[in-house]
């Protein structure tokens, strides 16, 4: 099949008129909202780690839920027309923590903690894993829509690494900040450039 300079620089232009109605998308269909609010979430959930160490369970549990409530509600608000594509996102999502979820639990026979200094090691490194998870998920969506997205990805698991082999005393209040704040900062970024 033989395809012309014209039909390629035609199909060209088609993809990238995608990729723009695409994020106009999010960023409309509340996609800036939802950054936002998990950013405060992370920003919070990791502060009541830090601060709250015997209650942070509950803070987690209690955060997350409201998350996915309001996620919801945004999407159903800001997303009258659905498409096929919104329910392959959300499974995406669902199915990543599924896997991040099993994966623990496959390796949680071979984890041994023994004493509090231990305790605290293990549950920076899941804070740690827990947040590269999502970064994970910008950076392959940023492959489709925008490098900016990829660099948030990376740049924040790189920020997390770094602050938990260097900063171990101050890990959750790093994430709650670098973690935390690049998340909200995206969706002002979202709001301002794609719309």
């Amino acid at each position: 099949m033989h395809i012309s300079p014209s039909e390629a620089r035609e199909s060209l232009s088609e993809v990238e008129d995608t990729a723009k109605r695409t994020k106009r998308m999010v960023a409309c269909g509340g996609g800036d909202v939802l950054f936002i609010v998990w950013g405060g979430i992370w920003a919070l959930g990791y502060l009541s780690t830090h601060f709250l160490p015997l209650v942070t369970g509950w803070v987690w549990l209690a955060l997350v839920a409201a998350g996915i409530v309001i996620s919801v509600i945004v999407g159903k608000r800001h997303m009258p027309v659905r498409s096929p594509l919104d329910k392959r996102i959300a499974w995406f999502w669902w199915l990543l923590y599924g896997y991040a979820g099993l994966w623990f639990v496959l390796l949680s026979p071979f984890i041994e903690v023994n004493g509090p200094e231990q305790s605290q090691m293990f549950w920076k490194h899941y804070g740690a894993l827990v947040a590269t998870v999502p970064m994970f998920a910008y950076v392959v969506t940023g492959l489709w829509l925008d490098h900016f997205m990829v660099w948030i990805g990376l740049a924040v698991t790189a920020l997390a690494v770094l602050g938990l082999f260097l900063l171990q005393p101050y890990f959750f209040l790093w994430m709650a900040i670098t973690g935390g704040g690049t998340l909200i900062g995206t969706g002002l970024a979202i709001r301002k450039r794609w719309r």
